[in-house]
């Protein structure tokens, strides 16, 4: 019994020496110092390997080098003479609720951290060239020259964790991306009813040269909501329309048959229905397309921009319904649902969507035709007076 306890104690001596000797042989053997005496010299490294080239002043400035070399990079005492790659540690080893996040975005599979961060220089992203550029060479060169440039950067506005999608997101989202630098800004010296159209519009609608103009319809909850609107918007979230429609699906409010389409009865049917007078829909005019071509267009002072002349420009016209993580899905609506002002969408009346150059001319004929008549009872009266008074 007593040679078993003492070959166990032996056992474990030897298991804990050996756990120290690979300790030994580890990176914490080899400090940031010594590994910055040759990657902290670009002379060491072949054309190629400038990667390997660290800037120590620039790494002091980091968080990372609070840690050192050693807490993301393995490698032995015969470093770089054992020919061994020396191993990295994965970012979500610390940065795990970070990655987390780029999971859930559009940059999840398609860009690794080190594609923006560089681990190893001061804190925040690479030049937007070296970072975004990287995969949006012509969105960032678009931007470069827009006025914009100079004082914001790309993730100022856009959350490189977690990007979503232009259609994702809500005009009302993207507004509050513009008002977080430009609160306040003003209209009302040019524009009537300002607050009305700050919040049925976008403000790349009028200060970016995008193309296009759709009309998304969001579902509200009208709860303390004034009929001219002064109050904020307050949209409805999965959670609101769960509660109306159950486990059908959000969808299910308004596209009652869930073929992905709705059509001007559904609308109509849902505006209609008493069991959903706690939220209704709200439209705001935005653009098919994104541009970072940011600026003032003294164009989009003219009313005609988006009160167009001709139903075409307001055909069409999407309903947007939150998802579970905040998202939205846009589903397509049956062409002239925006022209239907008093059904399908009372609280969106695009004034002028309706003007057709052929109506106007008949309208002008109407009008002067009913003005030449009385015009000319009137000149025939004037005429016969003498007669109809010897009468």
């Amino acid at each position: 019994m007593v040679l078993k306890a003492k070959f166990l104690i032996i056992c474990i001596f030897g298991f804990m020496m050996l756990v120290a000797g690979i300790g030994i042989n580890s990176s914490s053997a080899m400090e940031t110092d010594d590994c910055l005496e040759c990657h902290g010299d670009l002379s060491n490294f072949d054309e190629g390997d400038e990667r390997l080239y660290v800037d120590g002043t620039q790494f002091a400035g980091t968080k990372h080098a609070e840690d050192g070399c050693g807490s993301c990079h393995s490698v032995t005492d015969d470093h770089p003479d054992d020919g061994v790659k020396p191993e990295k540690e994965s970012c979500d080893m610390c940065h795990e609720d970070t990655i987390d996040e780029l999971s859930k975005g559009l940059h999840a599979g398609n860009a690794e951290c080190t594609d923006c961060h560089n681990p190893h220089a001061v804190k925040g992203l690479k030049s937007p060239g070296e970072s975004c550029g990287m995969c949006h060479e012509e969105t960032v060169e678009e931007y470069l020259n827009s006025p914009h440039a100079a004082n914001a950067a790309c993730s100022d506005c856009h959350s490189p964790h977690t990007v979503m999608s232009y259609l994702e997101t809500s005009g009302f989202e993207k507004n509050e991306q513009c008002t977080t630098c430009h609160k306040g800004a003003g209209h009302s010296d040019w524009l009537l009813r300002n607050k009305l159209h700050m919040q049925a519009t976008t403000c790349i609608s009028c200060h970016t040269d995008s193309k296009g103009i759709v009309i998304t319809l969001y579902i509200e909850k009208r709860d303390d909501i004034k009929p001219d609107k002064e109050g904020e918007i307050d949209l409805a979230t999965y959670q609101n329309l769960t509660q109306l429609v159950g486990d059908k699906g959000v969808k299910s409010i308004i596209d009652t048959n869930g073929d992905d389409s709705i059509t001007i009865a559904e609308l109509k049917e849902f505006n209609m229905n008493s069991k959903y007078k706690s939220v209704g829909l709200w439209g705001v005019l935005s653009t098919k397309t994104a541009s970072h071509a940011y600026g003032i267009f003294e164009n989009r002072r003219d009313c005609s921009f988006c009160h167009a002349a001709g139903p075409k420009a307001m055909q069409t016209c999407y309903v947007a319904f939150p998802n579970q993580d905040s998202t939205y899905s846009k589903v397509a609506v049956e062409e002239g649902a925006v022209l239907d002002f008093l059904f399908a969408t009372p609280d969106f009346y695009m004034v002028g969507s309706t003007r057709n150059d052929i109506l106007s001319i008949l309208g002008l004929l109407i009008i002067a035709g009913g003005l030449g008549a009385a015009c000319l009872h009137g000149t025939f009266r004037i005429l016969t007076r003498k007669n109809r008074r010897k009468h």
